[in-house]
């Protein structure tokens, strides 16, 4: 399996947020209906968010000069917390739960888990592809 590369590996790496934040909320499903909106809404703002810094990151094809890639990254950081803050702001102002404290605590513990994926879901992958790699030997 080949390694991908920059916006096909980093949206991977939103999937893998979609998928943890949605199998969190179900979980969450099981106590409450309250809790897995509140995860849910947290999981989603850290993936929409990074959606964003994913096309935006990459857009530039390699080869450009250092300083247009370097300029995509950084155009893709400032739009990724501006997107965050504003999805938790339309949250908190739209959403009478996510102004209680334990839902509000969920919702942006969700956010965190769901950004960890960020470092271990290129962890994973490269310990299944090792594990993989030493079956076939």
């Amino acid at each position: 399996m080949a390694e991908p590369k920059g916006r096909a590996f980093a949206l991977q790496i939103v999937a893998a947020q979609v998928v943890v934040s949605v199998g969190l909320s179900l979980v969450a499903l099981l106590v409450s209906n309250q809790a897995a909106i509140a995860i849910l809404s947290g999981g989603m703002i850290c993936s929409l968010a990074n959606f964003w810094l994913a096309i935006v990151a990459f857009r530039p094809a390699l080869g450009k000069t250092p300083g247009q890639m370097l300029a995509a990254f950084y155009v893709a950081e400032i739009g990724k917390f501006i997107i965050a803050a504003l999805l938790f702001l339309i949250a908190f102002k739209k959403t009478t739960l996510l102004k209680q404290p334990p839902y509000a605590l969920l919702m942006f513990a969700a956010y965190v888990i769901a950004q960890s994926m960020a470092f271990v879901y290129p962890l994973a992958r490269s310990r299944l592809l090792k594990n993989k790699s030493a079956r076939r030997r």
